[in-house]
């Protein structure tokens, strides 16, 4: 494997978002930042959860530096974001994970502005991801989109190069064409990928057209629009937080299309709340649906991803064994049930699940998308799963867990 995230615009990028946490503002836009998300919470806040907030704030930091850093339209490159804190290139990476953050997917963001042209060029590198979609998008958020293409639906060629054009003009017969609008900010990128240890991020590049070269966006002036941005959104993520948090504890509502409220226009969510005592375990299952990637993952409290790169904290719909129909069971529960389709909770109690169906089939597959929720006692397991649902032992989740950390890896190596 070559990785495509180890470039120069991506080991420069990460080089100045160190480089603004050492800035004076940054303290005080943190402060304020966390203030205003413990004033939305209020006297909600579980039992014990104080003692994470100080990382999911850095995390909510980092990540609009990140977008900060890749801002400039003028001057654009594909930064990846949203990633737990690791090391390569002889340099930390602080955290950067935020807003239900999905661990299966790559996501990287460039610059894109009004009036301007733009070239994406690409290829497939190795395996492609199960799922692939360009967005352009208004805020910085991410959540208001302008027009998405799909990989799947690219124009390429049988090695898997594509170009894809951005400007102001409609396609006009123009193959893998966006249009830009004049709110826009960012072309967002998901790679969505249902095996680890196989599919890879697509290897990009963009290019603006023009001869005109204007002078970069100074760092003082990035970072300032990145902090008032980082403030900016805590009421739209506060708002996507209880989208989970405020239902019913431990029920989980079947699946709706997110584009209504923001998220990815292509997929189907299932988004719940659950409160799991330590002798308690809930009984995930789901239909496939025929989608190119389905997934579930747990988010904690503050909105982010549990530790899904040292904990089996989720999984793709490659990572699991199905049942005889098709569907696949899960079970999230704090104690290993022996189960090969084990969700861990990494402790915490309160989780915020959800099952993603992306590039769905035009025609219904069997029930699908569709799950079903069963919370029962840990020693219940056993007989309440039956015969169909496939075990593992000691020695096989070691290996699991061994593996799952080795394709993980593959996204940190250079």
């Amino acid at each position: 494997m070559s990785n495509p995230i180890a470039n120069p615009g991506q080991f420069s990028a990460e080089a100045e978002v160190r480089e603004m946490w050492q800035r004076s503002e940054i303290k005080a836009a943190r402060e304020h930042a966390a203030q205003l998300w413990l004033v939305g919470h209020g006297n909600d806040i579980p039992e014990g959860l104080m003692d994470t907030f100080d990382s999911a704030m850095d995390g909510w930091v980092t990540n609009y530096l990140f977008k900060a850093a890749a801002m400039d339209p003028m001057y654009p490159r594909f930064v990846r974001d949203f990633m737990p804190a690791y090391e390569w290139n002889g340099q930390a990476v602080p955290d950067a994970r935020m807003g239900g953050d999905n661990p299966d997917n790559c996501y990287r963001v460039a610059g894109i502005k009004h009036g301007e042209s733009y070239v994406v060029r690409g290829q497939v590198v190795d395996i492609a991801p199960a799922q692939v979609s360009f967005t352009l998008v208004e805020n910085w958020g991410t959540s208001i989109t302008v027009q998405t293409l799909e990989f799947a639906y690219l124009e390429k060629d049988a090695a898997g190069h594509f170009t894809i054009t951005i400007d102001d003009q409609l396609a006009n017969g123009r193959p893998n064409h966006l249009t830009t609008n004049a709110r826009v900010k960012f072309l967002f990128v998901r790679d969505s990928m249902m095996d680890w240890s196989q599919e890879t991020p697509l290897a990009l590049e963009i290019e603006r057209q023009g001869k005109d070269r204007p002078e970069p966006l100074s760092q003082d002036d990035r970072l300032d629009e990145g902090l008032r941005q980082m403030r900016q959104d805590v009421p739209l993520y506060y708002w996507f937080f209880r989208l989970s948090a405020g239902k019913p504890v431990n029920t989980m509502p079947q699946p709706f299309r997110p584009a209504s409220v923001g998220g990815l226009v292509t997929q189907a969510s299932s988004i719940g709340r659950l409160h799991l005592e330590d002798d308690q375990a809930a009984i995930v299952r789901y239909d496939p649906a025929g989608a190119d990637y389905h997934s579930l993952n747990m988010v904690m409290w503050w909105y982010r991803s549990l530790d899904a790169h040292e904990r089996q904290s989720g999984l793709t719909g490659a990572m699991t064994s199905r049942n005889a129909d098709g569907t696949i069971t899960c079970v999230v529960s704090k104690r290993d049930p022996g189960i090969d389709n084990w969700i861990d909770t990494v402790g915490q109690k309160e989780l915020l699940p959800m099952i993603r169906w992306q590039g769905l089939p035009e025609s219904q597959v069997n029930q699908g998308p569709r799950h079903w929720l069963e919370i029962v006692k840990f020693d219940d397991l056993d007989r309440t799963l039956g015969q169909d649902v496939r075990r593992i032992d000691a020695k096989g989740r070691a290996q699991q867990l061994a593996d799952r950390r080795a394709a993980w890896n593959r996204r940190t190596s250079i």
